[in-house]
């Protein structure tokens, strides 16, 4: 019983590599449900600069580092996905993670394929697996529309503010060993 046990993890091991797939250990995947989202020192922050049109709207997704170290991730890219057949196409190429990193996309750019991946890497080799993954279904419903680039920028500024009060507090409240 044992040995068909270990039999059928090595062979589930096998085949997923096997399928280009990572084994379910190596790749986190996170649900980013938010306009304002933070994931260790990761924060991911939402907004749309409304045009006459979606095809000259813009959503916007900046990546901004919290602390001072290099964080857990070097690098990331943009994927979107069709939630029916799973086609994906890449909205961007892999780029480094800055103190802020920020992808636009036309808003007509989610009719077909309304998800995105948000792929993180720990190292810099094109042939590594993301570490972590952060998915939406689509543009969250919380997204802020705004008018200007300006409007947009004070609202990530006071997003990430909230952001780190919140974090503080927390903090405070756990205690100094937290």
């Amino acid at each position: 019983m044992k040995r068909r046990f270990i039999f059928s993890f090595v062979l589930l091991i096998l085949v997923t590599q096997e399928a280009g797939l990572p084994p379910a250990m190596s790749q986190e995947e996170y649900h980013g449900a938010d306009s304002s989202y933070q994931l260790r020192n990761l924060v991911i922050l939402w907004g749309i600069v409304k045009g006459p049109d979606e095809d000259r709207s813009w959503v916007t997704i900046k990546m901004i580092r919290t602390g001072s170290g290099p964080g857990l991730w070097e690098s990331c890219r943009v994927e979107a996905v069709d939630p029916f057949s799973q086609e994906k196409e890449w909205v961007s190429p892999r780029e480094r993670l800055g103190k802020e990193t920020v992808i636009k996309s036309p808003r007509s750019s989610f009719r077909d394929k309304t998800g995105r991946r948000i792929l993180l890497y720990s190292g810099s080799s094109e042939d590594e697996k993301p570490s972590a993954v952060i998915f939406y279904q689509g543009v969250p419903d919380t997204t802020p529309e705004f008018s200007t680039e300006k409007e947009m920028e004070a609202y990530f500024e006071q997003a990430l503010r909230r952001m780190k009060l919140k974090q503080e507090s927390g903090a405070r409240s756990l205690g100094p060993e937290t």
